[in-house]
């Protein structure tokens, strides 16, 4: 059998996207419509089987239940590099995806499955069809829908085109979930997918069955696991079960050929109280707490997406507001400089002399009066308002050697106020200067802002101008 690849186009329509599974008759691919938004089922026989028409069988009993629910629905048929294909619409993924991936269905689940598989039954028997291949891999499913489908018809049989009985007819169907008359080579009819549904739910509800044990190898399978179902009794079966489950297995094994069953009676067994009809299994539980779950994370990141860009605007808005203000405040004060007085006092030994100095727009004027004899102490004033701070303190301790020195020659320059007449201060005039300078002169930050006073001669307080403006920056 020459494989199909992703990518083929079959039926010059639909194109293979990947293999799904593959078994005893073939494979079944994943494929996708061209010009319609709808994926597909692609089943493709093997052309080794091809003789048992097992495909060919299968078309016609889906012709037949067509219109029927829960049932696969036939889009195209035909062959492709000489197989045989079929195209059904997609139902979801089998109930042994669904059991891996949960580890085990609750018991409400699985009376749902019953409920919903007695249903489907019911239905394909009053069209004279069985299906005798029941199992977990033919119940397919979707993550958010509330119905389960029945699939591959591979071997199912129409009652009415054979109403001839056989005996010792080769076995049919699945070993783990095939009906005992299965094993003893009987004609298969009704009640036959009812007790193979009834292995279905004790699997589900255990976990596995009496006869999981025999292994697949063994020559002699068949025949043990039919040995099994025909020793054990209903109540070995369902021991530790629930009673309807027991109820269910008595009915069913009690059941002749020719007895139609009490569908309806058989549904009420499985009716399960409080339980969601837009989420009957597990699985739509599953799903819906994940997509909660999602839109949680997608809600909570968005939301923390949005609070860091607003932080983020915000922060940058700020940080223009306070660049702005900060720039017109110093053209303002560029603009217009603040007017700044001082004096100085110095008592040299002949006489007193008191040097004032004024600066408004850059014009300088310089005065000296004769004070008195008497020994003042030598202070520094300021018409500006200053507050003390930390950073003012802070940067008087902390002076390099060089800007200490150079503080030295500015005091000196400026106090002489010619530099022919440099004097030495005394010792207790320059200690008194030192307390004061050591007291509270501080800079606080947008309050005060130097020009030189003198274009000339170094300023005294250069200094403080200086850390003033690197603050600043």
């Amino acid at each position: 059998m020459q494989d199909f690849q992703a990518g083929d186009v079959i039926a010059e329509e639909y194109q293979i996207v990947t293999m799904l599974a593959q078994g005893s008759f073939g494979k079944v691919y994943l494929g996708k419509s061209q010009t319609k938004n709808m994926n597909v089922a692609i089943k493709v026989e093997k052309t080794e089987v091809s003789y048992f028409n097992s495909l060919i069988r299968e078309i016609e009993i889906l012709k037949l239940l067509e219109g029927v629910p829960c049932i696969p629905r036939v889009i195209w048929s035909g062959s492709e590099k000489g197989m045989r294909i079929m195209i059904q619409n997609l139902l979801g993924k089998d109930l042994i995806h669904y059991q891996k991936k949960l580890k085990k269905f609750s018991y409400e689940c699985v009376c749902n499955i019953a409920y919903q598989m007695i249903g489907i039954l019911e239905q394909i028997h009053n069209k004279n069809i069985i299906h005798r291949d029941l199992k977990p891999e033919n119940i397919v499913g979707a993550s958010q829908q509330d119905k389960i489908y029945l699939i591959d018809f591979g071997i199912a049989k129409n009652l009415e085109s054979n109403k001839k009985t056989k005996e010792n007819i080769s076995f049919i169907g699945t070993t783990r979930y095939a009906s005992l008359a299965a094993h003893l080579g009987k004609e298969q009819n009704k009640k036959d997918d009812l007790e193979s549904l009834g292995y279905i739910i004790i699997y589900f509800l255990n976990g596995s069955l009496p006869w999981t044990n025999v292994g697949k190898d063994d020559k002699e399978r068949i025949e043990k696991i039919g040995l099994l179902k025909k020793d054990m009794s209903p109540e070995e079966l369902c021991e530790n079960l629930p009673n309807p489950i027991l109820k269910y297995m008595k009915y069913v094994k009690g059941l002749s050929a020719k007895t139609k069953p009490y569908y309806s009676q058989l549904k009420e067994l499985f009716t399960v109280a409080k339980v969601d009809p837009n989420m009957p299994f597990d699985w739509n539980q599953r799903a819906k707490s994940n997509h909660k779950m999602n839109s949680n994370k997608t809600i909570k990141t968005s939301k923390s997406a949005k609070v860091f860009s607003k932080s983020k605007s915000q922060f940058r808005k700020t940080q223009n507001n306070n660049s702005q203000e900060s720039s017109q405040i110093l053209i303002q004060q560029h603009q217009t400089p603040l007017k700044k007085q001082y004096k100085t006092f110095v008592q040299p030994e002949s006489q007193d002399k008191s040097c004032n100095h004024s600066s408004d727009d850059g014009q300088q004027q310089n005065s000296l009066s004769d004070e008195k004899k008497s020994k003042e102490s030598v202070k520094v004033g300021y018409s500006i308002s200053y507050e003390p701070s930390k950073f003012s303190r802070y940067s008087q301790h902390n002076k390099s050697p060089i800007q200490q020195q150079q503080k030295e020659k500015a005091r000196v320059s400026t106090l002489d106020a010619n530099l022919q007449d440099l004097f030495v201060m005394p010792l207790q005039s320059e200690q008194q200067l030192q307390e004061f300078e050591n007291q509270d002169l501080a800079i606080k930050y947008n309050q005060l802002f130097y020009k030189s006073i003198l274009y000339n001669y170094k300023n005294p307080i250069q200094d403080f101008k200086t850390i003033g403006y690197n603050f600043l920056n």
